[in-house]
């Protein structure tokens, strides 16, 4: 029998937990194996990457994982004694932190043969890359996606389509391998296929109760960042979405009696999710979207039709933080219909400047529209030193009491 006051966690965390492990044991020994690695951006067009038999290391999932392990302050502490400011992301301090000591949750990232960097998610990740390209002397391969603030233009699509194909005509000189059509396609193909399948996944949090919450999803997200375009990505996303869908057939929420339904935008704070999970559970409220889950779902045409290239600039052209106020209210209003929410949380992440501008504006405008409710709160993703937890906890537990 199910207990109610604790459902039962989702099985397939611990396949989850297999397929990191093992990608990160490949990556810390890809150098007695021939194989290179490249430090790339979440938002880096990784497939050109693993057409070419490369590992990608993300330096910011690796950020994730030391938030979540709460080494983010000790690990930004040594950047800052090197001169950085703590104003800074806090991921980019942790990175240097652990490039410097060599601590982390798993020992230091590997070093890089060459770093790939799109700035679709922000400009912080260029300088963030030249800083660790002079440390580890390596070169940058750089896609320069511009704002958009509206709809993609052909401009748009053009610039960052010729960008792409230069980028990977020079990576698979410098790596000296070609970039077999045939099998590109089918990476191509692979990440289509894992993303929509993500897609799934987090669409099936449109039942009540939700099946999983996005404070699940946070974690879960994990392969579809590490292993796009990969047989065992797309497995992996079938097994958690036919879990789920069993999950919805017997009526299992991810909390024990689902009263209030929210959505949750910017990242998570990483430190403190496992007690927001007890919180929410306590409080009988499901997170059950998020801005920040659905940032790696393709959301435009197929990448097999028509220009490859154009519809790989599409796709990476198209994530939340990359668009205006006006295109991130018309998401939030198509989210909060789909998945029947009763009101908005909003983390004020110190690190992430552009993912935090304009939250109060778009908060307002989206309760002014929709009549839901909004609560701000502020935080940071990995320093512990720029969040109070008392404070946060009062404030969510009157906005839940407020939702009635």
């Amino acid at each position: 029998m199910t207990d109610k006051a604790n459902p039962p966690r989702i099985e397939a965390t611990r396949k989850l937990k297999e397929l990191m492990g093992v990608y990160y044991i490949e990556a810390k020994n890809a150098e007695y194996n021939d194989q290179d690695v490249a430090w790339v951006t979440s938002g880096s067009p990784v497939e050109i990457l693993i057409a070419l038999d490369i590992i990608p290391i993300y330096p910011e999932n690796h950020g994730a994982m030391i938030g979540v392990t709460r080494m983010g302050v000790s690990l930004s502490e040594v950047a800052e004694s090197m001169g950085y400011s703590p104003d800074l992301c806090s991921y980019f301090r942790s990175d240097v932190g652990q490039a410097e000591t060599g601590n982390s949750p798993i020992a230091g990232l590997p070093k890089p043969k060459f770093l790939y960097c799109c700035d679709n998610i922000c400009s912080t990740v260029v300088k963030w890359y030249e800083v660790q390209a002079r440390k580890y002397d390596a070169p940058i391969f750089w896609i320069n996606a511009p704002f958009v603030p509206d709809e993609i233009t052909p401009s748009h699509r053009k610039y960052v389509s010729e960008q792409l194909k230069e980028n990977a005509r020079l990576i698979s000189e410098f790596v000296g391998r070609p970039l077999e059509e045939e099998h590109f396609i089918e990476v191509l193909r692979l990440s289509e296929e894992a993303t929509a399948m993500w897609q799934e996944c987090l669409n099936i949090c449109r039942n009540k109760p939700a099946p999983m919450s996005s404070i699940d999803s946070f974690f879960h997200m994990a392969p579809i960042v590490t292993l796009r375009g990969t047989q065992k990505c797309l497995d992996y996303y079938t097994q958690l979405r036919d879990e789920l869908q069993d999950r919805v057939d017997k009526g299992i929420g991810s909390v024990a009696n689902e009263k209030h339904r929210l959505l949750w935008d910017n990242l998570p704070v990483w430190f403190w999710t496992k007690a927001l999970a007890e919180l929410t559970n306590r409080l009988e409220a499901a997170f059950v979207v998020c801005t920040y889950t659905s940032s790696w779902n393709i959301g435009v045409e197929s990448l097999l039709q028509g220009d490859i290239w154009e519809a790989m600039a599409d796709t990476y052209l198209f994530p939340y933080i990359n668009r205006g106020i006006d295109v991130r209210v018309r998401m939030l209003e198509q989210w909060i219909d789909d998945f029947d929410v009763d009101g908005l949380v909003f983390h004020s992440n110190r690190s992430c400047k552009a993912y935090t501008l304009g939250q109060y504006e778009i908060a307002k405008i989206v309760s002014e529209r929709t009549g839901k409710p909004s609560l701000v709160i502020e935080g940071d993703m990995c320093d512990l030193r720029l969040f109070s937890e008392p404070q946060t906890v009062n404030r969510f537990e009157a906005f839940i009491e407020g939702l009635g």
